[in-house]
């Protein structure tokens, strides 16, 4: 199967479904899905990062060698799509010690920008919270961070908030 062809055909659900089958727990073929999932070209991107959603669901083994360079790319600032899918992923992944002062930076940036959305602020702060886990000093921190937030987010961000700030105590 040709990965691009496959993902210029369409921007679906069920697209994205059929790439991840055709993928499974091949590591080859989701190196090939990453390579598109870096490319240049936003659609490509955009696209890719839809079929690498399904296929970490899955397989969340898949993703371990390619978490520092997620975390790389968000240097690169990219495009929404990219970002909501990055944090999304990573929010479940256990993030190698080099990335975690890159990452935690980036969700509190995410978290404090009145620009940022509200799915890539709530998968941010489930990130800095699980981050939280191995730092607690910055439980203090994430918590006024949040307190904040909460003040004036949408209904998602200040329900997922709610629940983080329970746990921070």
């Amino acid at each position: 199967m040709d990965l691009q062809k496959e993902i210029a055909k369409a921007h679906s659900k069920a697209n994205a479904q059929s790439i991840a089958g055709y993928i499974g727990k091949d590591t080859k073929r989701f190196e090939k899905l990453m390579e598109l999932f870096f490319h240049k070209e936003y659609r490509v991107s955009q696209r890719a990062a839809h079929a690498v959603s399904h296929c970490v669901d899955r397989h969340p083994k898949l993703l371990e060698p390619y978490i520092n360079q997620m975390i790389e790319n968000l240097r690169e600032d990219p495009k929404v799509a990219i970002k909501r899918n990055t944090v999304r992923l990573l929010q479940k992944q256990e993030i190698p010690e080099e990335s975690q002062g890159l990452l935690l930076d980036k969700c509190f940036e995410y978290l404090t920008s009145a620009k940022e959305t509200t799915a890539v602020k709530a998968f941010s702060m489930t990130i800095a919270h699980n981050l939280t886990k191995i730092y607690p000093e910055l439980k203090i921190e994430l918590k006024i961070v949040i307190e904040d937030l909460i003040q004036y987010a949408t209904p998602g961000v200040v329900n997922r908030g709610k629940k983080i700030l329970v746990e921070l105590g």
